[in-house]
């Protein structure tokens, strides 16, 4: 028992089964954060929940959209008008799209931005069932929908048997002129957008193309109907969480600190210079903090097995190490400058 002490000292103890649970909790948090992202664009199919329908009529093709749709892009930053194909096995959508992919899971390639969905060279988005049937030619990938043939520049999916494995996006214009102008579209923007962006669809589109589209009253949103928001909720939640386990964590390493203390006395007097201690007691507390990491990470896949919701992929690995290690460095610089005083009694 006294050997396994002196292997084993106290503080050590403490500090890594503190790692655990903070590690953890990391990746739980991290987890279901991916999970809920993933559920929320297999519910809406990759719209943002925003999305508003309307039709066009009139007009005779897809120069009646030239001015609006440049003028929206200048005008904002995060848009995308849809144009669905109906009649078809599979979820076909033309996109004009302005902003990043966001949420959007690609897997390979690049999704849509302004300059690749309003295009006169045909673009394709693909889900990935269907990266099979895509050619090879001139180092570039292509696909044949219709009659006419794409370039793939990039491959969405999950893991999961999800709709959007199952989807098309083509540029906007090419699916204009292969179904028409006269068509249902979706609008899909941010809250805060989505009724100006409506209302200057309305306003501005060209004659002689018509658009139809609910235009509501601007309602502002109450404090308290934001602050008791599901994702103000659960957002606040997974903070108190990981602030609650980072305080515990400066606690313990505070305690770690005070049970390493004779060691630091002796490497004072032996001569080795402040730099050299913090040096030797970082690479002690990232050794614990690493080997906490991987059994928090242990303890996790052991979980995953019997529960189906927790998943963990690579990149959930990696976001919580990184945090982990953020974390330990910045509670361990707290710790050094509140036992600062005493270091150096």
């Amino acid at each position: 028992m006294k050997v396994a002490r002196k292997k084993m000292p106290k503080g050590n103890i403490l500090l890594f089964f503190s790692f655990v649970a903070i590690s953890l909790c990391l990746l739980l948090v991290v987890s279901a954060i991916r999970a809920e992202r993933m559920n929320r664009i297999n519910k809406y199919e990759l719209y943002s929940g925003n999305q508003r329908s309307f039709s066009v009529t009139g007009g005779e093709g897809v120069e009646q959209w030239e001015q609006i749709v440049v003028q929206l892009a200048s005008d904002y930053d995060s848009f995308s008008v849809y144009l669905p194909v109906k009649d078809s096995e599979y979820s076909v959508r033309g996109i004009c799209h302005q902003g990043g992919s966001g949420d959007i899971p690609v897997i390979w390639g690049q999704y849509f931005d302004f300059e690749t969905s309003w295009t006169d060279e045909p673009k394709i988005v693909l889900g990935s069932h269907f990266t099979n049937d895509i050619v090879d030619r001139g180092g570039k990938r292509y696909y044949t929908f219709g009659e006419q043939e794409f370039e793939v520049i990039g491959i969405i999916g999950m893991e999961e048997e999800s709709r959007v494995n199952y989807m098309m996006l083509l540029d906007f214009k090419s699916v204009v002129r292969m179904i028409g102008l006269e068509n249902d579209y979706i609008l899909d923007a941010g809250e805060d957008d989505i009724q100006k962006i409506s209302q200057d669809l309305y306003d501005k589109i060209p004659f002689p193309s018509q658009v139809r589209i609910k235009l509501t009253k601007d309602r502002e949103t109450t404090f308290r109907e934001r602050f008791f928001s599901a994702n103000v909720i659960m957002d606040t939640m997974y903070v108190m969480i990981l602030l609650s386990f980072s305080l515990s964590t400066v606690l313990v390493t505070l305690i770690w600190f005070r049970f390493r203390r004779s060691l630091f006395l002796v490497w004072k007097l032996c001569g080795y210079r402040s730099v050299w201690q913090r040096l030797e007691i970082g690479k002690r507390f990232y050794l614990i903090a690493g080997i906490g990491f991987g059994t928090g990470l242990l303890l996790l896949g052991a979980i995953s097995r019997r529960l189906d919701e927790i998943r963990i992929v690579p990149v959930d690995v990696g976001k919580a190490f990184a945090v982990t290690v953020g974390l330990g460095t910045a509670i361990l610089l707290i710790c050094f400058l509140l036992d600062g005083r005493k270091l150096k009694k």
